[in-house]
């Protein structure tokens, strides 16, 4: 059963401290980052390095798998919009002689690609109040369904969370669309715990496998939480 499924299921928890302004200096992004922390979707910690992530590479291209009420979404598309705001480096940081500043710096056009089943009308209405959505293509299809033109910054998998699901998600978006220097990741690290306490989580198993084949450089990130794997696709 798809991840998103399952998670329509679970009841909603009051977090009464998430509806308190974390006043001028945080700013409103950080105010809708906590206001769209559900049961059942994503920690706080996954939002707040996927946004650092993609500001971090110059994220032009992004997929995620897995939308459910927009949490990622909104982080991800925040960071194409500050992207699009822009900064300034100064000339000392750019010796890198592989790089060419003027295209690495110039302004693009930026897209996420939000692959979801089971569309919610939260998410929606998440993104047009925060003011992203005009980044955002929602694709309310199973991702085993689609074919992408463009080749991916950055992919997200947080969808079908069966060994089988999430494994298929990997082998069908990271060799096809993820550029090299790319990044994926996934989520849900931890979790499925028995009774003895041993975490069974399928995407740990798919992560293990992942990083027992050795092509990938990566990262656990642990939150805490559910937590996550970063991995980088090594540059031929």
């Amino acid at each position: 059963m798809e991840k998103s499924s399952l998670e329509q299921l679970m009841t909603t928890e009051l977090l009464p401290e998430n509806y308190q302004p974390v006043g001028e200096y945080f700013g409103t992004f950080f105010d809708f980052m906590r206001l769209s922390l559900v049961s059942g979707g994503s920690e706080l910690g996954l939002g707040m390095t996927l946004f650092s992530l993609a500001v971090s590479i110059k994220a032009v291209n992004i997929v995620e798998i897995g939308r459910f009420k927009g949490f990622s979404t909104l982080c991800l598309a925040s960071a194409l919009k500050f992207l699009d705001i822009g900064w300034q480096e100064p000339q000392q940081h750019k010796k890198r002689p592989d790089i060419n500043y003027a295209i690495f710096e110039a302004k693009k056009q930026r897209k996420l690609f939000s692959i979801d089943p089971f569309p919610t009308q939260e998410a929606e209405n998440l993104l047009k109040q925060a003011g992203v959505i005009d980044y955002v293509e929602l694709i309310n299809a199973r991702s085993d369904e689609i074919q992408l033109e463009e080749t991916m910054d950055l992919i997200f998998i947080d969808g079908d969370h069966s060994y089988e699901g999430c494994l298929n998600d990997v082998l069908n978006y990271v060799p096809w669309y993820l550029k090299p220097g790319g990044y994926f990741v996934l989520h849900d690290y931890f979790g499925w715990y028995d009774q003895k306490g041993n975490n069974n989580s399928p995407v740990k198993k798919v992560i293990d496998q992942i990083r027992e084949e050795g092509r990938f450089e990566s990262i656990l990130m642990d939150t805490g939480y559910q937590s996550f794997v970063i991995f980088r696709n090594p540059v031929d």
